[in-house]
């Protein structure tokens, strides 16, 4: 095997583990929107009390 396919197979390896890693992420990201989600459903906040909040802790609004 020649240096260049070695790096491929290397490269392939690293993209498949960074798309893992992307999958992963993207999963814990969605279980936290839904625990904010949960939260301020409890805390009874209306559109503009929860911007002021996430504004209020340096937080971004999306």
């Amino acid at each position: 095997m020649s240096d260049i396919e070695a790096a491929i197979i290397g490269l392939k390896r690293e993209i498949k583990m960074v798309r893992a890693k992307a999958r992963e992420l993207k999963a814990q990201n969605d279980a936290w929107r839904d625990v904010a989600k949960t939260l301020r459903q409890l805390a009874g906040l209306n559109d503009v009390q929860y911007t002021r909040l996430l504004s209020a802790a340096s937080l971004p609004i999306e």
